[in-house]
């Protein structure tokens, strides 16, 4: 028996405009008065809670879109996305925002999101035999609720290299990403974000085996009162596939990190490489780190492994770089920087390496 919820002002916001829907949008609303927004009850949402920290926000808000160039086309969305968030996008949304890469292009993708609830969908495809990249950087105002949805379709033997970076945030942003990787595609896909009211950065990607690569790799630093959520599920479906994750974060007192990464390995998916890893720093007594690595394997013949780690500043090394004259707001920058760069150094394009490390200094001087 499933008793009924009182709805937030803001879920009663998205049930009204979903008034007169049908087909799956109207399954969509009925879910949403069913079970409302993704919340602490829910076990994938049990660190993030978008019902309470969204509830008042009822003003209908916009997702702008600036890109490097327009879509190729504007797509009505047909079918609908499984988890609740991407069907609220890809129903208040209006169309989907279609890029079909080129070889060797680079797309820019500004999105931005005003005060009150807005929605948006972006479809990205590269053929096959295509290299790009793409870089989605994302703001949100105070009193924003911007929920996005994005899907990649990585064609066989293509290669996409994909940033996601986050500046000011002091609303709420969801970006959930499904990613579709081709046989023998490569995959590299890194994050960087600065958190805010509530930012969570979830990737659904479906790994095919076949000699394709992927590596899902982000940094997380967080000024107090900030909150960011990495989540992140890989399937895969075939065997003879590679898999690699690196999650760094730190984080001050009273700010919020959360990584949960899972990998699932079917019974099909022989001969899998697979590695998840997360490090955190707590920079104060009332920093706060949540993670949940998992593996799931149904194949026998594979090589997976998983680890995570949380800890402090090693105050042996701040020692060491005071007594060489280094004040201590600069020796704990240098060594945090030096902690959280890892993941950035992988990036393969050396401007935007730079580019992000640039952003990652600035981001620990402000925390200074």
């Amino acid at each position: 028996m499933t008793l009924p919820i009182t709805l937030t002002p803001a879920e009663n916001a998205l049930v009204d405009a979903l008034e007169g829907a049908t087909g799956w949008r109207a399954a969509t609303r009925t879910a949403l008065e069913t079970r409302g927004l993704p919340n602490k009850r829910v076990e994938e949402w049990k660190w993030t809670d978008l019902r309470r920290l969204s509830g008042n926000i009822t003003a209908d808000g916009r997702v702008t879109v600036t890109g490097t160039r327009e879509p190729d086309a504007l797509l009505p969305v047909t079918h609908a996305p499984t988890e609740m968030l991407p069907r609220l996008a890809a129903a208040l949304g209006g169309d989907a925002r279609l890029y079909t890469l080129t070889d060797g292009e680079t797309l820019d993708l500004d999105l931005s999101g005003t005060d009150g609830a807005g929605h948006g969908i972006i479809v990205v495809e590269i053929p096959a035999g295509v290299s790009a990249r793409v870089h989605e950087r994302y703001a949100v105002a105070d009193g924003s609720f911007a929920n996005i949805a994005v899907l990649y379709r990585i064609g066989e033997d293509a290669n996409l290299d994909r940033i996601v970076t986050t500046g000011d945030c002091p609303g709420i942003l969801t970006v959930t990403a499904g990613v579709d990787l081709g046989e023998g595609a490569s995959l590299r896909q890194t994050g960087l974000t600065f958190g805010g009211k509530l930012v969570r950065l979830e990737t659904h990607l479906s790994h095919p085996g076949a000699k394709a690569d992927a590596r899902i790799d982000g940094v997380y630093l967080l000024a107090p009162g900030r909150h960011a959520d990495q989540t992140t599920t890989a399937t895969v479906h075939g065997p003879g596939g590679t898999l690699a994750q690196l999650i760094k974060g730190a984080v001050a007192s009273n700010g919020h990190g959360v990584f949960q990464g899972k990998i699932h390995v079917e019974r099909e998916a022989q001969r899998t490489d697979a590695r998840m890893t997360h490090r955190a720093l707590l920079l104060g007594d009332r920093a706060e780190v949540d993670a949940k690595p998992e593996l799931e394997i149904y194949a026998d013949d594979v090589q997976c492994a998983h680890g995570n780690a949380l800890g402090a500043i090693d105050e042996t090394a701040l020692f060491y770089m005071r007594q060489r004259g280094l004040p201590e707001t600069q020796a704990r920058a240098i060594l945090i920087r030096s902690f959280l760069s890892e993941p950035l150094d992988l990036i393969r394009d050396a401007a935007m390496r730079d580019s992000l490390l640039e952003d990652l200094a600035k981001g620990l001087e402000a925390l200074s």
